[in-house]
């Protein structure tokens, strides 16, 4: 098929900021709004392809901004074409513009799976019809009591919900130890616990001062002892402890993968943040290729069609609505359910992320149209 006559007549991009009910610590990052970057391509066959991601101080909106205006009339089934050619024409700004290639792929991956009249976990393979969900909890743990935190995790233990992720920042190793050990052992049989750590180390021995405390805790996995770019410090750690490991998320692109996938358990990907969709089904081919496993970042909505398709997935993370911390359910039109602690995934034509264009209006602080 040279020109499948669907082609791309306008792109809308906005810029939203969502305020959070009451402030939230990641780490040593206070947030009071949840920043995101939306995207919307329309085709001249009226099928709209859309794409969301979080803004986290990249310049992705801006990068948006000159990409778009390439897209117009180009053929909307050729993905790689356009994200060939725009990648290796911006080198020397590659790191800019990756998120808002992502976006781009995303969203024409959502075209694609429209036109074909298919979700896009079928499009992609088609595997399994559900997943393994894990919820994110205890945001500003430092500030609340430990009773506050367990009563998240029953609360989703009582959903059926085995994996659940806590975070902390690790620069009080006996104060977080002392928190994780209690946490462990109410939750033994119960729950597996994994923690964030948010990039808390830059040094092996400060690391391992508050990972050997925690080492015999049972826990799912640590993630983000380092910057993605440490992968050797990762390596390091992950060989001096018996508590997996797990980074990801913030990788730039394959090449990046490719060197990650080496030192860690636990490979996290995301498909908004890394090149798009088609960058994180070949970052999963890479973790099955090395033995690994897998667990996309947030974004569940278009991550549990991924896990639908590739089986290097072992669970899909979300930000459950109560915490409070990321209101992006405000935006979409729809949210994947839950059933016996597993995602399930849609049926719907699509990648699962179809915005609201008008409630995105309402919430943009920034927004461009091109035509």
């Amino acid at each position: 098929m040279a020109d499948s006559g669907i082609k791309i007549k306008r792109v809308e991009i906005a810029s939203c900021s969502l305020p959070l009910q009451k402030p939230i610590n990641l780490g040593s990052v206070r947030i009071t709004s949840r920043d995101y970057v939306c995207l919307r391509i329309v085709t001249n066959a009226g099928i709209e392809g859309f794409a969301i991601g979080y803004k986290s101080g990249s310049q992705s909106f801006e990068s948006l901004q000159a990409l778009a205006p390439r897209l117009l009339g180009q053929d909307a089934l050729m993905r790689q074409a356009f994200n060939f050619e725009s990648e290796t024409s911006q080198v020397p700004a590659r790191a800019s513009y990756v998120r808002a290639l992502g976006l781009i792929d995303v969203a024409l991956w959502d075209i694609t799976s429209k036109v074909a009249g298919l979700p896009l976990y079928i499009l992609l393979g088609g595997l399994r019809t559900e997943i393994r969900a894990m919820p994110v909890v205890g945001f500003s743990y430092a500030d609340r009591p430990i009773t506050e935190i367990e009563g998240e995790i029953d609360r989703h233990c009582e959903n059926g919900e085995t994996l659940i992720k806590i975070m902390i920042k690790g620069t009080d190793a006996i104060t977080n130890a002392t928190y994780l050990r209690a946490l462990a052992s109410r939750f033994e049989g119960c729950a597996s616990l994994a923690v964030e750590t948010h990039w808390s180390w830059r040094t092996i021995s400060e690391a391992l001062d508050t990972c050997r405390r925690i080492d015999d805790c049972g826990l799912a996995f640590i993630e983000d002892p380092f910057l993605p770019q440490q992968w050797r410090l990762v390596g390091e750690l992950r060989s001096k402890l018996r508590t997996p490991i797990a980074v990801g998320e913030d990788v730039l692109d394959l090449y990046s993968y490719a060197d990650l996938v080496q030192n860690v358990d636990i490979l996290r990907v995301d498909a908004t943040g890394s090149g798009g969709i088609t960058t994180a089904m070949n970052a999963l081919s890479l973790a099955a290729a090395h033995g690994r496993k897998a667990i996309p970042h947030v974004f569940p909505y278009l991550h549990v069609h991924l896990a639908c398709a590739h089986n290097a997935i072992m669970a899909v993370e979300y930000i459950p609505e109560h915490t409070g911390t990321d209101p992006v359910r405000t935006l979409l039109k729809s949210f994947p359910t839950i059933r016996n602690g597993k995602f399930q995934v849609s049926d719907k034509p699509g990648a699962g992320c179809n915005l609201q264009w008008n409630a995105v209006a309402q919430y943009s602080t920034e927004a461009r149209t091109f035509e």
